[in-house]
């Protein structure tokens, strides 16, 4: 008895927990579904009605556009200059290593405010982009979970001998990249591109302060839309949110395929 009292004590806390934090979910998007949600307990009926709006809205459209572009073109600047400098390190310079783990670390302890602030009296006077300082500054941004994720890939093998096996071959150096270190951490590429996209496809700080209206993402047409319609924003956010959750389910995949196959290896 005291044993199933040890066990049920924390499956409840768990279950708690997990009441607590889906619950806000699912009002929001019962929510986004209905008709009219006032004064009663459930909504007084569902329709798509805000759903079409929404989707046929081009503010909208081009807000998505605009994440997308942003997060696409962050992950490819992200993997160009990041996964060489940790294939280099890794394989080549292991002292480097730990100076690249400081500087990892300075995205989380500059708040995001005082970084933007910093770039406009830097670059207000340069005849640079301000589209280009944005893609520049979300991809530090992502740095330290791009880094992390590249920098476990290469810990499971001996990258070094495998690449220095495919110079002896009479691979050039970029085709032994390409066909030898490449297909070995294919996986953490992925998980790593995923989580650099989702940390420029949910940006708000930078954006808002450095292009504002010029530039209305996703996340800055969200919060211009909960201050006019609540529905509406209701719909954004579960849109949100779904895209959210399949880019996390796409992860669990990554990951645990990943796990299986080098188990079979």
């Amino acid at each position: 008895m005291k044993q199933h009292k040890q066990t049920l004590i924390p499956k409840m806390i768990i279950a708690l927990i997990s009441i607590y934090l889906v619950a806000p979910i699912i009002a929001t998007t019962l929510y986004s579904f209905s008709t009219s949600w006032v004064k009663t307990i459930l909504p007084e009926g569902l329709t798509f009605h805000w759903y079409a709006q929404l989707i046929a809205n081009p503010d909208f459209v081009s807000a998505m556009i605009r994440s997308l572009g942003l997060g696409i073109l962050t992950t490819i600047i992200a993997m160009t200059c990041f996964l060489p400098i940790i294939f280099y390190a890794n394989v080549y310079n292991p002292g480097l290593k730990a100076r690249l783990r400081f500087i990892t670390v300075l995205p989380f302890t500059i708040p995001g405010i005082i970084l933007v602030t910093g770039l406009i009296q830097v670059y207000q006077n340069i005849a640079v982009p301000k589209i280009i300082i944005l893609l520049l500054a979300v991809t530090l941004l992502s740095l330290p979970l791009t880094y992390q994720t590249l920098d476990n890939a290469f810990i499971s093998r001996d990258f070094r001998a495998m690449f220095e096996q495919s110079l002896i071959l009479g691979d050039k150096p970029v085709h032994a990249f390409i066909k030898v270190i490449l297909p070995n951490i294919k996986v953490g590429i992925f998980v790593a591109s995923l989580l650099t996209f989702t940390t420029a496809f949910g940006e708000y700080v930078i954006t808002n302060m450095l292009l504002g209206g010029d530039f209305e993402t996703l996340k800055i047409y969200m919060y211009r839309l909960m201050q006019s319609n609540g529905q509406a924003s209701s719909v954004l956010t579960t849109i949100y949110f779904a895209i959210l959750a399949f880019i996390s389910l796409v992860l669990v995949l990554i990951v645990q395929k990943g796990s299986s196959s080098k188990g079979k290896e």
